[in-house]
């Protein structure tokens, strides 16, 4: 510990030297207890000091020739090289215009990575370090966690990457492996080279290793390429393109392909041998705003095709996917003073399907928004918004969507600016046109106008320990005309607000330092034409109790049916050793989203919804790192996943030891089944050698 601390120290003062003292090459300075000169030759003797364009050097006793620039040094040598190679020796000779020599023993340290090599002694080149009968470790010189010894090796000092040859893996003094050959480097900045594998041990898939190799030939693009093989299953290659196109844009390509052997194809009863996919993303924040002044746009898109779930499944070892739409998207927008254009598009692709010909595409959406302005008065404000939406499938019905929302609001306050009004009239109509149906009538209209009286005051006080604001408002919405024509498909979103009057209160308490300790909302809504006069009671309470501890409940009543339509509850906490957080969450099926604009694709679903979400963290054992977390399915009565593990962490290496229960989808010949994967999985992480991975689980099948 106090070698790393004083080459710290050296260091520290390397980089103020490198700062100020550049000298011309020939330059170099001596400084000592004593020096003398016999012709070209300097002798110094104690505390030797010795400055030159490329080292900063300590030691008892050195030789230097000016005529050849030979150098030798003797005890307890430091020399700095750089900023971020430092070495101690014993005994080292060295040109300082050809930067070659020989040391021995040596110690070297690299700064950027805190890794170590000790040898008996070492040929130092320009570029590299030749060393004989050395160990390498990150950990602490003095009876390391863990170290490499090796019969020889190269350090290339320009390109950071160590190679060694006969190397010997001990955990502290114990043996565990021997391999011929080994490398890996010591640069953590953005370059070309093999990134650390993963490897691992799976029951019916056999031993896993994948080496992704990483290209970065250029500063506006890199390539990442991603080769596997599971022994017991099959092969595959992934690969990501990322790329930057301009100073406000970047994108990325991801694509795939994954070959099942033949025996484990028949043996899960898989529709597909092979599993391939391709992910597009592209973020632009401006095409046309770089020409045209005043004017904002902006292309965003995320695309994803695959031919089965098991594209996601197989990409990496651990990468599981539970979501079964895979839904690619676009978005573009401008926007210009008030008006502002929009064109958006959505296609699924559902996983849990054989075919998707009658899974509902959003392709396209045309959206045109005027914003809020004046008109006529300064406080009588207008709005359009108009969307045509493309509903397609190849079965079943399809649907072309006009859509016009068009508010007229006048706006005033009465009581000293204690009471604010705004009163207006509002103009919806939709027009359907339908397709691929002749069962149905090929078209649906519907129209409405109702005015919306709002009344609501904003209060605030301060007291002697807290703060408080308060919303209070009323709103009113009186449909006034409206018609309905043809056929109106179940998916379908219409505006069709009625005759209501909602309650809203909103308020927040902060404390004497400005911190927002409590925030409530409480919503009522009355029905006039409803058979049922009351919408869901809606409660909304969140709490911080300190800085560490966080309540959240938010609770739907249903007067309709006299029960809890939905019910979260959650509780959070976090301090410097324990993290755990719990999330209840209950959905009556009779709970809709208040959202007038939603397309479902499943909208037979008739199911409640009861989830418990448990996460916990503790690092109350010094380097050690506790964790569970469940994902449990009240209304199944069954975890949807669940895992309990540890971590052990020190500044040199790391491993966890977990068991994790999954449930993921398959993709087979007859149907989309699940598979129970479950298992004990163990990490090993060496900084900054690499990983390795085992996962001795299991596989259960189950029907969806």
């Amino acid at each position: 510990m106090r070698i790393r601390i004083f080459f710290l120290l050296v260091l520290s003062l390397g980089s103020l030297w490198a700062a100020t003292a550049q000298k011309a090459p020939e330059d170099v300075e001596v400084l000592a207890n004593t020096v003398s000169k016999d012709g070209t030759l300097v002798h110094a003797v104690g505390n030797v000091v010795l400055y030159s364009p490329k080292y900063l050097i300590t030691a008892d006793e050195a030789y230097y020739d000016q005529a050849n620039g030979d150098l030798e040094l003797f005890g307890n040598i430091t020399m700095l090289e750089g900023v971020s190679y430092a070495s101690r020796s014993g005994h080292t000779k060295i040109n300082l215009n050809t930067d070659k020599g020989v040391s021995d023993p040596l110690f070297f340290f690299d700064e950027s990575s805190n890794v170590w090599i000790k040898c008996e002694n070492a040929i130092l080149n320009p570029d590299t370090y030749i060393t004989q009968k050395s160990i390498v470790s990150s950990c602490n010189t003095q009876d390391p966690d863990w170290k490499i010894a090796f019969t020889s090796g190269e350090f290339d000092k320009e390109n950071k990457w160590l190679h060694l040859y006969n190397p010997v893996f001990y955990a502290s003094d114990v043996p565990v492996f021997y391999l011929p050959y080994f490398s890996f480097t010591t640069d953590t900045s953005r370059r070309t080279g093999l990134l650390k594998p993963e490897l691992g041990f799976g029951g019916k898939e056999g031993f896993h290793y994948l080496q992704p190799i990483y290209f970065a030939p250029d500063v506006d693009w890199d390539l990442e390429l991603r080769p596997q093989i599971r022994t017991d299953r099959g092969e595959g290659l992934h690969g990501t393109y990322r790329f930057v196109d301009s100073p406000y844009s970047h994108g990325s390509i991801t694509t795939g392909y994954f070959s099942e052997h033949k025996s484990y194809a028949e043996s899960e009863n898989l529709k597909n041998d092979s599993h391939y996919g391709l992910k597009m993303t592209y973020d632009r924040s401006a095409l046309l705003s770089t020409k045209y002044n005043n004017l904002e746009d902006g292309l965003w898109f995320d695309i994803n095709y695959l031919n089965d779930i098991d594209y996601y499944n197989t990409m990496r070892n651990d990468t599981f996917s539970y979501d079964k739409l895979a839904t690619s998207r676009l978005n573009y927008y401008v926007k210009h003073d008030q008006d502002y254009v929009g064109l958006y598009a959505k296609y699924y692709i559902d996983t849990s399907k054989t075919s998707n010909d009658t899974t509902l595409q959003e392709l396209p959406t045309l959206h045109y928004h005027h914003f809020t302005n004046s008109l006529l008065l300064d406080n009588l404000l207008y709005s359009v918004d108009y969307q045509a939406k493309n509903y397609e499938r190849k079965e079943g019905i399809t649907a072309f969507q006009n859509e016009l929302n068009a508010p007229f609001t006048l706006y005033f306050s009465l009581l000293e600016d204690y009471l604010h009004v705004s009163v207006s009239e509002n103009i919806y109509a939709s027009h359907i046109a339908y397709g691929n149906d002749d069962t149905q009538e090929s078209e649906g209209k519907y129209w409405r106008n109702y005015h919306k009286i709002a009344l609501y005051t904003e209060l605030s006080k301060p007291y002697d320990n807290f703060y408080h604001t308060m919303y209070l408002g009323i709103d009113q919405i009186l449909p006034s005309k409206e018609d309905e024509n043809g056929y109106i498909a179940d998916f379908i979103a219409l505006n069709t607000l009625t005759k209501s009057t909602s309650l809203t209160l909103k308020e927040f308490f902060y404390n004497e330092d400005g911190d927002k300790k409590i925030s409530h909302k409480v919503k009522q809504i009355y029905y006039s034409d409803y058979d049922y006069k009351y919408g869901d009671l809606e409660n909304d309470l969140k709490y911080h109790m300190t800085d560490k501890i966080y309540l959240g409940h938010n609770l739907h009543y249903s007067h309709e049916f006299s029960k809890v339509s939905r019910n979260q509850v959650s509780i959070n906490y976090a301090d410097d050793i324990y993290s755990p957080s719990l999330r209840y969450t209950y959905q009556d099926k009779t709970y809709r989203e208040n959202t007038i604009y939603k397309v479902s694709q499943d909208i037979s679903s008739n199911k409640d919804y009861s989830f418990v979400t448990l996460y916990a963290d503790s690092k109350y054992f010094t380097h050690y790192n506790i964790f569970t977390s469940v994902d449990y399915d009240v209304q199944d009565d069954q975890f949807r996943s669940w895992n309990i593990g540890f971590k052990k962490s020190l500044k040199c290496w790391d491993y966890s030891i977990q068991y994790r229960d999954k449930i993921t989808p398959k993709l087979t010949s007859t149907s989309i089944d699940s598979v129970n994967r479950s298992g004990i999985m163990f990490m090993f992480n060496l900084y900054p050698v690499g990983s390795v991975g085992y996962d001795f689980s299991k596989e259960t099948e189950q029907k969806l």
